[in-house]
């Protein structure tokens, strides 16, 4: 290059500028929106489940209106009756654990340094200080179950505002939509009223299927852990019940606690557990996962784990409640995308079968 100095220029348009500068002030604004985003797609994620429900009363020649009208009063009717019947249970439960629970990871210290060694045993003390410090303010980080359950769905207001957008989708049939063609250009809007069907019957399926495979999975465990006089049995119940959104993971991740807890009463016990969680596990796989979620979204379950992990880093708890379903949306997308690819190929592939058969004619004559 002898030393010389090379100029680089780059030309770039005003126009280009201004759709870049857009493009970020965009993005920009729907980051300080995201909370309102989040609670928008949980809204109509909620109204895509309910719709089925909402035309069931339509179809009795009930109007619109009145049909949502009456889902959320028997909706409103079920969330009360779990705040009075359940949750008072629950909060006792977690109390007189966190008051006995260092005790029990003393006991299974002893029990494990007597049969695996020390290493186990250590653990389970220094988990057993930890215990004894949270312990200590038990009582002041459950002043009340209610209080517990907003810090865990971002506040009463926001879960008042997501109910009230899902009424909203509900009530405005095709509301949802009208709103994603309204900003989509007209020779798209066709494709775009489709996609946003089966974008919103996909994740309806999975949220009505998930809420009844973990709602049956957890009354079962309740079941089978009163019958065998397992201590709080009301707590490793629901553990499981919330678990089951994790595919294979969440049911082993919910029975250690609850074999834990058995060993503190007896190690046949605690067998008896292990052998009930796989019999609960076999009769969920062969039995509810094919009869309730046969029609729901069927994501890889190694996707699932890892939306549902990227959803609690980018937004805890709502982040893994909306992951699954964002996760639907795109995938009912990108089977779009692969499928047009793949008539593409296939359109290629013929023109190219036609091309060789009339060269070949051609060498003929």
């Amino acid at each position: 290059m002898n030393g010389a100095t090379r100029k680089i220029s780059f030309d770039i348009s005003y126009s280009t500028f201004f759709k870049v500068l857009l493009l970020v002030v965009i993005g920009l604004l729907l980051y300080l929106v995201r909370d309102v985003l989040l609670m928008m797609f949980l809204g109509i994620v909620i109204a895509s489940a309910l719709d089925p429900v909402v035309d069931f009363f339509q179809k009795k020649k009930v109007p619109r209106g009145v049909s949502v009208v009456i889902v959320y009063i028997i909706l409103i009717g079920l969330l009360f009756g779990f705040f009075g019947l359940v949750v008072p249970s629950l909060v006792t439960q977690i109390q007189q654990l966190g008051t006995v629970l260092p005790g029990y990871l003393n006991d299974l210290g002893v029990f494990f340094e007597g049969t695996s060694g020390l290493t186990v045993a250590q653990g389970l003390e220094q988990a057993s200080k930890y215990i004894s410090s949270f312990t200590e303010k038990l009582d002041e980080a459950i002043v009340s179950v209610y209080e517990a359950l907003s810090a865990i769905f971002g506040g009463v207001v926001s879960g008042i505002v997501v109910f009230v957008i899902s009424f909203y989708f509900l009530i405005q049939e095709g509301a949802f939509k009208k709103m994603i063609q309204s900003v989509v250009p007209g020779k798209h809007r066709a494709y775009a009223r489709d996609l946003t069907d089966r974008i919103q019957t996909q994740m309806g399926r999975w949220l009505r299927g998930q809420l009844l495979l973990g709602l049956t999975v957890g009354i079962l465990t309740y079941i089978v852990l009163s019958l065998l006089g397992v201590k709080y049995a009301l707590i490793l119940a629901i553990i499981a019940g919330i678990l089951e959104i994790v595919p294979y993971i969440g049911p082993v991740i919910a029975a250690i606690p609850a074999i834990l807890l058995a060993l503190t009463q007896s190690p046949i016990m605690a067998l008896i557990v292990l052998i009930a969680y796989i019999v609960i596990q076999q009769v969920e796989n062969h039995l509810l996962v094919p009869n309730v979620m046969k029609r729901a979204v069927g994501l890889n379950p190694l996707i699932v784990i890892l939306v549902i992990l990227a959803g609690v880093k980018i937004a805890g708890i709502a982040g893994a409640i909306v992951a699954v379903p964002v996760a639907t949306a795109i995938g009912v997308f990108l089977g779009d995308v692969f499928e047009e690819r793949k008539e593409r190929e296939k359109a290629i592939e013929q023109e190219t079968k036609k091309k060789q058969k009339e060269k070949q004619k051609e060498e003929k004559k």
